[in-house]
Formats: structure tokens, sequence, C-alpha cells
């Protein structure tokens, strides 16, 4: 059994999608995408929370998301440009699946796509042998009892199996460890009671390191709560030179905590350090992990629909399953499927939704 811990379903992007209003979701993805393209701006002390600026943003065709700087239009190649209308609806991404022989996915709920709770219960009630849902909530707010109730109503009412936890965010705060802030212990410990996993996930800002020491002092204090890292051990903050290195001490924050977990998702990140299939150079910084941390700590992940900018779906499997050797076939089944079978409690045996019989290969 294959399941891919990391897939996004969403309505068209430049619409509110669950945020407040679509003037609110644009102006989060304004700051995003314009932020990627001008770290030093992005850097600034209110850039996050400071007025917008009219510089004509808008969801565009193809995969663009685009601005205007200085009369010229401006874009940042955030889908791949076969994403012609931005929107990834569920049975787009099931034939996706079934061409790359992929029989589940975890959903994702990132803000930059919207706050899609209702959207991904949706896609679970009509294919529960496809999708498992991770629930968003607002990371500033999770002290407060709305979010509480939120929360409860996730897991007992939708029966989501886990939360996308966007800690990245506390650095629009300058507080990269605001998440292990005192006032959000009551939330830690519901979701310690409710017995859920955390899908945690950190920008690949050179404060990566930082975060996760913070995240290595959270498990310490949460031991009991699964914790996988969305994106794993990220490229950017590492890449010099064109090679990656990654630190001891963040193996060392990985080993020496049971509850944490990273993604193997190479192909997304492809693109800084141009990395080619069947990347090689990836490949091997997959078996250093391997090798120190050990299979039970790494799960396979994509990142799509966005990974077909650098691989196709497919791609973003077989460089792990072909050309990974190193890895013995029964620590690649924990990597593709026991692994997060275990931290999110996946019943693999629900009922079957009704399935195309592929009648030959084109």
């Amino acid at each position: 059994m294959i399941i891919d811990c990391h897939m996004h379903i969403f309505p068209f992007l430049g619409r509110a999608g669950g945020w407040e209003s679509q003037k609110a979701h644009l102006a989060y993805q304004q700051r995003f995408m314009y932020g990627a393209a001008h770290p030093e701006a992005a850097a600034k002390p209110g850039f996050w929370t400071g007025n917008v600026p009219d510089v004509k943003f808008k969801v565009g065709l193809n995969g663009r998301m685009e601005w205007e700087e200085n009369g010229t239009t401006c874009y940042r190649q955030f889908m791949p440009p076969s994403m012609q209308k931005q929107i990834s609806p569920p049975e787009f991404i099931i034939a996706q699946m079934d061409h790359a022989g992929v029989d589940m996915s975890v959903l994702q709920n990132c803000n930059l796509y919207g706050k899609l709770n209702k959207y991904f219960a949706e896609a679970v009630k009509k294919y529960p042998d496809r999708f498992v849902a991770t629930g968003e909530i607002n990371v500033f707010k999770a002290d407060k009892p709305s979010e509480l109730e939120k929360l409860r109503y996730l897991v007992k009412v939708l029966k989501f199996q886990g939360i996308f936890y966007e800690a990245g965010r506390f650095l629009e705060n300058n507080e990269p460890a605001g998440f292990n802030d005192k006032k959000f212990e009551r939330f830690w410990k519901e979701i310690s009671d409710l017995g859920i996993a955390v899908l945690w996930n950190f920008t690949s800002s050179r404060r990566h390191i930082e975060q996760m020491r913070a995240l290595g002092a959270w498990a310490d204090k949460y031991p009991d709560v699964p914790a996988l890292v969305s994106m794993g051990f990220c490229v950017r903050p590492y890449l010099e030179n064109g090679k990656v290195k990654y630190p001891r001490k963040l193996f060392d924050i990985y080993a020496k905590r049971r509850n944490l977990h990273a993604e193997l998702v190479y192909p997304i990140q492809a693109g800084p350090p141009g990395w080619d299939y069947p990347c090689p150079e990836a490949n091997q910084l997959i078996k250093e992990q391997y090798e120190v941390l050990g299979p039970e700590k790494l799960l396979w992940g994509s990142d799509m629909p966005n990974v077909e900018r650098n691989y196709t779906y497919k791609q973003s499997l077989t460089h792990l399953t072909r050309y990974c050797d190193f890895i013995k076939p029964k620590d690649m089944d924990l990597i593709l499927s026991g692994n997060i079978i275990r931290i999110m409690k996946i019943n693999t045996n629900v009922p079957k939704t009704p399935r195309a019989k592929l009648a030959g290969v084109a």
C-alpha cells in the first residue's frame, strides 16, 4: 500500500477559500509570494501585519501568481504551468493518484490554499478510502475557547485524524518559538487528550534550525503526541554553492525524540539547487537520514500538485522507490505507508468507493 502524506486539494485559489473574504485570502497570498521573491522586504518589521500595498496582485493562469512592479508584470511560478485554472478538486487528484499507483493521501490544510476544513470534510465523506484529512486552526488564537471548540469539532464530529499546524507563521511576529508560549499549554493538552497527530509546517528560512530547536523542546514536553514535520529536512537553509549539508544538531533533534518524524519530499525542493530526475543529490541526503534516523522516522510525501513544476507526480514517487535501492523492502513499506498509518491511526479497511478499471496503457 502507498499513502502520500502531503497532498493538496482546493477550490479556485483566487476566491475566499474559507477565509473571511476574498480580499483577506489574496492579501495573505500576496505577502507570501512577494515576500518569497523579495526576502529583504519580508524581513522588515510590519511586513506581515501592516497594510498590503496596491501592486495589483492576482491569481493568474497557468500556475502563476502575478503582481506589478514599476510598470512591469512579475510572476512567481507557484503551481506547474499545466495548472491552467489554479484549481485542484478531489477528482483531479484521484486521477493523479490512480496514474501514479498511490492508494491514499493525507490532505494538508495550509492557509495559503484556503481554510478548508469544510472542503476537506466533504472530500473525505465522498472518498473515504482515498483521503485522510488534517484540520486547520488559527495558531495565533489556539488558546481561545473558540479554537479549542473548533478543534474538538474537527476530531469528534468530522473525524479528522490530525491538524496541520503552521508554526512558520510565528516568524511573521518575530517569535520563532511562539508555539511554546505558556498560554498554548491548554491547546496542546487538548491535542494530547484527543489522541491525534500534528503535522508541522515551517518556512525554509535562515531561522529554520532555531525553530527546530523549539520543536525539540515541544516534543520533550508532549512525547505522546505524534509529530510529522511537513517538508522534512528543508533544502534552502542549508544550501551553499549548490550543495546541501545538514548540521549534526538537526539530526540530533529528531534522533532524541521518539515522536518526531520527517517527510521525504525532495522533488518539490529541487528547483533552487537545480536537481534533475532521478535526483541523485537528494537521494544521497535520504540515505543519510535513513542511516542516522532509521526508517521508522521517515515518510514519503509529494506536495502535489505543486511538485509538478519540477517532476511529474509519478516521478516524485519513483525517485524513491526505484533509485533508493539502499532502502530495504520492509523499510520502504514503512516509509510509504506503515509509519503514517501508525501516526495518524488510519483505517485502511474503509468501504471502497467505485473506481474505473484501467483498460490498457496508452
